[in-house]
């Protein structure tokens, strides 16, 4: 898998600055919202809020962007060896719920792509098809609906985490939001005590190309 290897490497660079760009903003999150929270004036408060919403934008594009770069290294590279239990046990269940309902929005057999069906497993689906959606909902994020598939991961996420608080969601129905860093957020690809989120991003992917480093 000397491809595989090729595209991490050659990629690297860019996807440790984005990832040290994304712990920057997060900062700077942190300060634009204290920044809103001591606003005494409408005015003020105007300020804030746009500065704080310019913020969530930047973190948001920044994290699409991670998505991207991940979403072509599985496409390309990652080795697929069938689809786990929690994989097959969700399809099942999506299809029994069409079945079920008469206003579903397909009557078509449901099945998650296989190319996709890489990784850990997220609740009950792989971190393949996590990135998969989440990469379609950031290019598409203005869409006013997206592709089944998606809407199902989302929908399946936001009962997971309905509530994840400090402004992230799994919501698709929240008017023009992304969503981006809440999925970087549950796949630990973001900085935390245990780490930086550029090595939890970097093992899942050689996991998923068979390769190591």
């Amino acid at each position: 898998m000397e491809d595989a290897r090729f595209y991490m490497v050659n990629t690297a660079p860019a996807t440790e600055g984005l990832f040290k760009l994304l712990n920057e903003y997060g900062w700077h999150k942190m300060r634009a919202f204290v920044d809103l929270t001591k606003s005494k004036t409408r005015k003020e408060l105007e300020r804030h809020k746009a500065n704080f919403t310019s913020v969530d934008v930047a973190r948001e594009v920044i994290a699409g962007s991670i998505l991207q770069i991940a979403y072509i290294a599985i496409k390309r590279y990652a080795v697929f060896k069938g689809k786990s239990e929690n994989s097959l046990h969700f399809e099942s269940e999506i299809n029994r719920l069409i079945r079920e309902n008469p206003n579903a929005r397909s009557k078509n057999h449901f099945s998650l792509p296989d190319e996709f069906c890489v990784g850990r497993d997220i609740g009950h689906l792989p971190l393949g098809m996590i990135v998969y959606a989440a990469r379609n909902q950031y290019n598409h994020f203005d869409a006013d609906r997206l592709k089944i598939v998606n809407e199902v991961v989302f929908n399946h996420l936001h009962n997971l985490w309905p509530d994840p608080g400090n402004g992230m969601s799994f919501n698709l129905y929240d008017s023009n939001h992304f969503h981006c860093y809440s999925v970087l957020a549950i796949l630990d690809w973001t900085d935390n005590a245990s780490g930086l989120g550029y090595g939890q991003y970097k093992k899942d992917l050689a996991s998923v190309m068979q390769i190591e480093f």
